[in-house]
C-alpha cells in the first residue's frame, strides 16, 4: 500500500497528498474499488482510484459508489478504466481553455480590485461552482441511480 501512495504522491501535484492508507482502505471496503488479491494492485485498481478521488471533490462517497458499481459491472477489463480516464485527461486540457475564457470575462467585468469587486467576483464563482455540483447530482441521479438501500443509509 505504501507504494501506491507514494506513487500518487510522486506522480502529481497535489499539495496535500492524493491518497492515503485509510483511504484505499475504506474505498475496498465499501466497494468503490475492485477487490484486492492480496497486496497486488493492478493498473486497474490506479485508474478506479484516480477517478474516484476526482470524482470526490463533487460527489459524495454513495453517489461514487453507484458510479463505480455501474462502470464496473460494465467494465470487463482494464481498457474500460484507461480509456474513461484518457477521455477525462483530453477533455481536461479543453474544458480548462474553456473555464479560463470564462474566468477571464469574469474578471474584466469584476475585476477583484476593491472590497467589493471581489466579493461580487466571488459570488459569482460560488454560482458556477453550484451549477456544476448541480448538473453533476442531477446526471448521477439520472444515469447512476443509487440502489434503495443505498439511499437509505446516504439519508441517515
Amino acid at each position: 500500500m505504501d507504494q501506491i501512495t507514494t506513487l500518487f504522491a510522486d506522480k502529481t501535484q497535489e499539495p496535500d497528498g492524493l491518497l492515503t492508507k485509510t483511504m484505499i482502505n475504506n474505498y475496498s471496503k465499501e466497494g468503490l474499488i475492485k477487490p484486492i488479491k492480496g497486496k497486488k494492485y493492478s493498473k486497474e485498481h490506479i485508474l478506479q482510484m484516480l477517478l474516484i478521488y476526482r470524482l470526490k471533490q463533487t460527489l459524495s462517497i454513495h453517489q461514487i459508489k453507484g458510479v463505480m458499481q455501474k462502470l464496473g459491472a460494465q467494465a470487463e477489463d482494464e481498457q474500460v478504466w484507461e480509456s474513461l480516464y484518457a477521455g477525462y485527461l483530453d477533455s481536461r486540457e479543453s474544458n480548462g481553455e474553456l473555464l479560463s475564457e470564462m474566468l477571464k470575462s469574469l474578471l474584466e467585468k469584476n475585476p477583484a480590485d476593491t472590497g467589493e469587486s471581489a466579493a461580487q467576483l466571488l459570488l459569482q464563482l460560488s454560482w458556477v461552482s453550484y451549477m456544476t455540483k448541480r448538473m453533476c447530482d442531477e446526471l448521477v441521479a439520472k444515469v447512476f441511480p443509487l440502489e434503495e438501500k443505498e439511499k437509505k443509509k446516504e439519508k441517515s
